[in-house]
């Protein structure tokens, strides 16, 4: 550990105050981040003063999230390497969103953390392509498949995805995550099975919408493709002309997917893991 940088060991309550500082947000909006974390780190240093704080949140394949950050200041990268570093002992495999305000992507990987993927928005015209289900599948939007268990096994298609946590019964309610089920379309397979979900909404009049989450078994098909079109098809009913597309984790063949489309990347965070 650098001379001078301290890192202990805090439970996720205590991280309030610094998530509070890293995030500009009051302690009590936050109360969900924390909550959320199993573990958490505070860095200081020799004058007990907060260099920047941790917790781990837990993903379904990857370990866990650092969520959290450091401060800007002269400890800056050595309290960063601190935290991921203690973390790492603790817990294992971990992985961070490297937005340049929260840590510092370049002494990251220069330490030894390797990009695993990327939070990406893409945007541009609401594109055309039209593209059909695969045989063995139905989309319908999600407003038609009020089932929460089949709901939920279709958003449980992201889970496998790095970037992405486990998928909670409140989700799968009507209007989770400011989305709209209007908008969002579901794929079922001939069982009636959930194997795919792509949520839209609308925002600021533009569409807005999270790239699609597709079973494993249905990702060397045409269902990605034919999500996209479906939410795409039923904005442009709605008037809507431009779009944003969030994706966490998609692989280098999705992105390519969706260039073609002439959507062009906007923001991009490269998510980096150690472990």
């Amino acid at each position: 550990m650098p001379v001078g940088v301290e890192v202990r060991t805090v439970s996720p309550t205590e991280l309030l105050p610094a998530f509070a500082g890293l995030y500009g947000a009051a302690p009590g909006d936050l109360a969900w981040m924390a909550e959320a974390c199993e573990a958490g780190f505070v860095a200081l240093n020799d004058r007990e003063e907060v260099l920047g704080a941790v917790g781990t949140r837990p993903s379904p394949q990857h370990g866990s999230e650092l969520v959290g950050g450091v401060f800007p200041g002269p400890w800056r990268d050595e309290a960063a390497l601190a935290l991921v570093r203690a973390a790492h002992a603790e817990v294992g495999r971990v992985y961070l969103f490297a937005e340049g305000y929260l840590f510092p992507p370049e002494v990251l990987l220069e330490a030894g953390l390797r990009e695993v993927g990327a939070y990406r928005r893409l945007s541009g015209r609401v594109p055309y392509r039209h593209v059909d289900p695969p045989v063995g599948t139905q989309l319908l939007p999600l407003a038609d498949v009020p089932d929460p268990e089949t709901r939920l096994e279709a958003l449980r298609t992201y889970m496998d995805r790095v970037g992405h946590h486990a998928v909670t019964a409140d989700a799968a309610a009507d209007g989770a995550g400011g989305f709209d089920s209007h908008l969002s379309v579901i794929a079922l397979d001939d069982m009636g099975r959930g194997v795919g979900v792509c949520r839209a909404a609308i925002d600021g009049g533009k569409g807005r919408l999270d790239a699609p989450g597709v079973a494993s078994g249905w990702r060397h098909t045409s269902l990605r493709a034919a999500l996209l079109n479906a939410v795409n098809t039923r904005l442009r009913a709605a008037g809507i002309t431009r779009v944003n597309v969030d994706s966490w984790g998609d692989t280098p063949e999705d992105l390519a997917h969706d260039l073609t489309l002439h959507l062009g990347v906007t923001e991009e965070t490269p998510i980096l893991a150690l472990g």
